[in-house]
């Protein structure tokens, strides 16, 4: 039961900040050109950031891994 609230709500949000960003779009004070250039240039820095943290990502279950590779080889080791 709690999960489908949980749910529900989170859909409800995203629903919700989605269609407060269309609106805001279309309402804004910008000119249309200067709007997708604005958005242009910050989903190349978005893109640039979400590259980053997956790169970060990656590197630290490398090394969480490699701690576990490690840890299991020390077990077999003492057997």
């Amino acid at each position: 039961m709690e999960e489908n609230k949980t749910a529900a709500f989170l859909s409800g949000f995203l629903w919700g900040a989605l269609t407060g960003f269309v609106v805001g779009i279309l309402y804004a004070p910008r000119s249309g050109d200067e709007t997708r250039e604005v958005l242009k240039e910050n989903s190349k820095e978005l893109g640039v950031i979400i590259k980053d943290k997956i790169k970060d990502a990656k590197s630290r279950g490398r090394d969480i891994l490699a701690g576990k590779g490690v840890e299991i080889q020390e077990e077999a080791d003492e057997e």
